[in-house]
């Protein structure tokens, strides 16, 4: 049966937005690249043959998994745009193909001296395979399903690709040289965003991965030098709306969004519910993807039972007057058994129709 798009757009754009009159809670699965080789069957780099195969394998997927949201797994510029700085500066030998997970590099191959930041060039887009392919992909897609079209966009991500542990040693050794590197990314992805929409067309929401915001990583105050500043800066020059991501244990959501105006974040820690009932209250305009659904917790260990359980109680305490969104985080592992996965949108069907009660 056609996967009615239309439907699913409405349901995620306006809660998204805070408009009423959704028929029910969207549900959105993170369909990344071990995902789509489990459903489809094929090794990612048959799935990134072509930009067709791409996105029929993304749309089958997304339609089998019953989620309301679409998107291109290599639309997000961390792995992928440090495939594209390996590729420009002569380093391809860093660059490792899985058959079921996305392409990484090796950390700290691209930039291991602070001659390599100083002389590191930024890629051209339009010219990175990987690149062509995504947004080729995106096209097709955007022009099937007409869902908003989202792009990942991620400072610190990148940071470590480059400079891998050296990351953190620049932090306090060589700050100055860390911020150079960091205003080369964000001109990087700058211009991914520029393609995008020269490619493929408006941008409806700027995915933001902001990794650097976690407790367990560095401080809110590095965290803000790093990468909120760059994030600040995007969001004066895009005029997008941002959705902020961090799949952390301890993230710094409650300080970002006093910080930097987000229409949405996305994460699943802490676990506590209460605090997410407590984030709602305090940011009544920011849309919560996820709250305390986590995929390595009840979805990877548990049993269908446990996962409808998790649902209900994310709905139930976060789902009333809107802006919510079921989201399980982060993407989905190759190992997590199915029948937990399909138990999300049967609970969401389940308890998740306006009204509610």
């Amino acid at each position: 049966m056609p996967r009615n798009w239309k439907e699913s757009n409405k349901r995620f754009l306006n809660t998204m937005l805070g408009i009423p009159g959704v028929d029910r809670v969207p549900y959105c699965a993170n369909i990344g690249e071990q995902m789509l080789t489990r459903i489809s069957g094929m090794t990612l780099r048959e799935i990134l043959s072509n930009p067709k195969t791409y996105a029929n394998v993304i749309m089958s997927t997304t339609q089998f998994l019953k989620s309301d949201s679409v998107y291109v797994p290599t639309s997000y510029g961390g792995p992928y745009e440090a495939v594209a700085f390996a590729e420009t500066n002569n380093r391809t030998h860093a660059i490792k193909w899985y058959d079921y997970l996305p392409i990484f590099i090796k950390q700290g191959e691209i930039c291991k001296n602070a001659e390599d930041v100083e002389r590191l060039e930024i890629p051209d887009h339009n010219k990175i395979k990987i690149w062509q392919t995504t947004f080729e992909t995106a096209k097709i897609i955007s022009k099937t399903t007409k869902f908003p079209s989202m792009v990942g966009f991620g400072i610190w991500a990148v940071v470590q690709q480059l400079l891998g542990d050296n990351a953190f040693i620049f932090m306090r050794k060589e700050p100055a040289l860390l911020l150079k590197l960091c205003e080369k990314i964000y001109q990087s992805q700058m211009e991914i965003l520029k393609n995008w929409k020269e490619n493929v067309g408006r941008i409806w929401f700027v995915f933001v991965t902001g990794y650097a915001f976690n407790g367990t990583m560095m401080s809110f105050d590095d965290a803000m030098k790093f990468e909120g500043q760059f994030i600040k800066k995007m969001q004066e020059e895009m005029k997008t709306p941002i959705v902020f991501h961090n799949c952390g244990m301890k993230p710094y959501f409650e300080e970002v969004c006093s910080e930097i105006e987000f229409l949405a974040i996305q994460g699943s820690h802490p676990l506590d519910i209460n605090y997410w009932v407590s984030f709602k209250k305090k940011f009544p305009n920011v849309s919560i993807m996820g709250a305390n659904i986590d995929v390595s917790l009840e979805m990877l260990t548990g049993t269908p039972q446990d996962v409808e359980a998790k649902v209900k109680e994310n709905i139930e305490n976060l789902a009333l007057g809107g802006r919510y969104i079921v989201n399980p985080i982060c993407n989905l592992p190759f190992n997590v058994p199915l029948p937990n996965i399909m138990a999300v949108p049967k609970a969401v069907k389940k308890y998740g129709i306006y009204p509610l009660s």
